[in-house]
């Protein structure tokens, strides 16, 4: 089946305004992330401070909730992995909008 250049053209915007779609959808997410990251960061100062004069109770709850931190350790990990990922998803969407542009 042939297609006309009307189509292609169509197919390629169709493309392009998808590609933009993902780019401001990945860039979103980093914005969250970067949010949930910042409070994480202050979080862990402020528990810090508190356990500064109580270190036996922190050690208690560390030895207690040992798996459960563990699991929170991996789940960041996680999340640092994919907030990667996706600064490399950005770099190549962006060029791909690029090539579009140049045409």
């Amino acid at each position: 089946m042939l297609q006309t250049n009307c189509e292609v053209c169509k197919m390629s915007n169709y493309f392009k305004n998808k590609l933009k779609d993902r780019l401001t959808y990945c860039q979103s997410w980093k914005h969250d992330i970067d949010i949930y990251l910042a409070n994480k960061e202050i979080t862990k100062q402020a528990d810090e401070e508190f356990y500064k004069t109580r270190p036996f109770l922190k050690l208690v709850l560390n030895v207690y909730f040992l798996p459960y931190n563990l699991l929170r350790l991996v789940r960041y990990v996680r999340i640092r992995h994919d907030y990667k990922k996706n600064e490399i998803e950005m770099k190549v969407l962006n060029k791909q909008l690029n090539k579009f542009r140049n045409k």
